[in-house]
C-alpha cells in the first residue's frame, strides 16, 4: 500500500481518445480505459507501490492517447507519473494553457500530485486549437 489519489480526466473535445500505449512499474494502480468518449470524464485511481523492499525512486506509469480522426503523427499526448509527480506531455501537438501561455509540441504540463486527493486534466477545443486546464498545483 502506498500513496494514492485520483486523476480526473475531462475530454471536452469532439474527438474520441484511443489508448495506444500503457506501461507501469511499481504501481499498485495505473489502469486507464481503452477509449474516452468525446465530452465525457473519467476518474482514474493511481497508487504507488511502497514497501520495505521497494525503491520508490523508480516508480513509473505512462499512458498515451491519440485523438481519433486527426492527422496521423499530430494527435498523441501522454500522461506520465514519476517520483510522485504527474505530468501531461504533448507529444505531437501544442496546446494553450492560458491566454498567453502555450505548451509546445514535446512540452509538458505539471498536473501536481495529491496524496489522497484529486489532480485534474482537461483538454478542450478541437485539433488545431486545443486548450488545456488543470487544478492549481
Amino acid at each position: 500500500m502506498g500513496q494514492g489519489g485520483y486523476l480526473s480526466i475531462y475530454n471536452t473535445t469532439p474527438h474520441e481518445w484511443r489508448k495506444t500505449f500503457q506501461f507501469a512499474y511499481q504501481m499498485n494502480s495505473w489502469d486507464f480505459p481503452a477509449t474516452i468518449a468525446p465530452y465525457t470524464a473519467v476518474n482514474i485511481y493511481i497508487e504507488f507501490d511502497e514497501g520495505i523492499f521497494t525503491h520508490t525512486g523508480d516508480d513509473k506509469g505512462e499512458v498515451n492517447y491519440e485523438l481519433v480522426g486527426c492527422p496521423a503523427g499530430q494527435a498523441q499526448f501522454q500522461l506520465v507519473t514519476t517520483l510522485r509527480d504527474l505530468n501531461a506531455r504533448f507529444i505531437e501537438f501544442p496546446a494553450r494553457l492560458a491566454p498567453d501561455t502555450d505548451v509546445p509540441v514535446g512540452g509538458k504540463l505539471n498536473l501536481g500530485w495529491r496524496d489522497d486527493g484529486v489532480a485534474v486534466f482537461i483538454l478542450a477545443g478541437q485539433h488545431g486549437n486545443l486548450h488545456v486546464l488543470k487544478n492549481a498545483a
